[in-house]
């Protein structure tokens, strides 16, 4: 049975690769490319393995839902809370926070959050002297949910993949027979006349008239 490790939710969603089970990053490394994945043989998911990466699939997917208006709102007010406006019109604040909405409609929470985590701490490569702006933020959330993004669609192309069993034996006997029965299909009946191929002609001599050559034995 595969062993179900505990690992710090925030870190398995900043940093999915790295926070997965030994087995799963050897499956997701084997991983073929292309539109219909395959997987050898040798890294194939057991099914309790198969369960496992099902769950988390299904757990990132929730994670990677959209914040509601209202959360968004929250961080916006945060961020509100600490910096100075670029512009003091208080008849633009409305259209500034109604900005805000769109550049942020549709990014996950824990993503909107890392991202004000990371303006407060001056960790975002931003400038701190002034409230960042609606495209920055929405810049560095995609930055900060791209490898959840990405670990999702990895582990739905593993459950996905077909599984590539090796060849045994039995699989090499049986090419090996069907490459004698082809050459001797093949191979010239005995008395059988051959037409030979035109050598090159270097030295110029006529070969416009064919020539048969007799198979051993006639």
């Amino acid at each position: 049975m595969t062993a179900i490790t505990t690992i710090d939710p925030t870190a398995a969603l900043l940093e999915p690769t790295k926070q997965s089970p030994p087995w799963l990053t050897r499956s997701l490394g084997a991983l073929g490319e292309g539109f219909r994945p395959t997987i050898p043989e040798a890294f194939a998911l057991t099914e309790a393995q198969r369960t496992t990466v099902e769950t988390r699939a299904e757990r990132l997917a929730q994670h990677l839902g959209s914040a509601s208006a209202a959360e968004i709102g929250k961080c916006i007010a945060i961020l509100q809370a600490q910096f100075r406006e670029r512009e003091v019109d208080d008849g633009s604040a409305a259209a500034r926070a109604e900005g805000y909405l769109m550049a942020l409609e549709g990014v996950p929470l824990f993503a909107l959050r890392e991202a004000v985590r990371r303006v407060m701490r001056a960790d975002a490569g931003l400038n701190t002297a002034f409230m960042p702006k609606a495209p920055e933020m929405r810049a560095l959330v995609n930055e900060i949910a791209q490898p959840a993004r990405f670990h999702l669609v990895q582990l739905r192309r593993l459950i996905e993949a077909k599984v590539e069993r090796a060849p045994n034996e039995r699989d090499r006997e049986r090419v090996r027979e069907m490459a004698a029965n082809l050459a001797a299909a093949l191979a010239p009946r005995e008395g059988e006349r051959v037409r030979r191929r035109h050598p090159p002609n270097p030295s110029g001599v006529d070969h416009s008239e064919p020539y048969f050559f007799n198979v051993k034995g006639e």
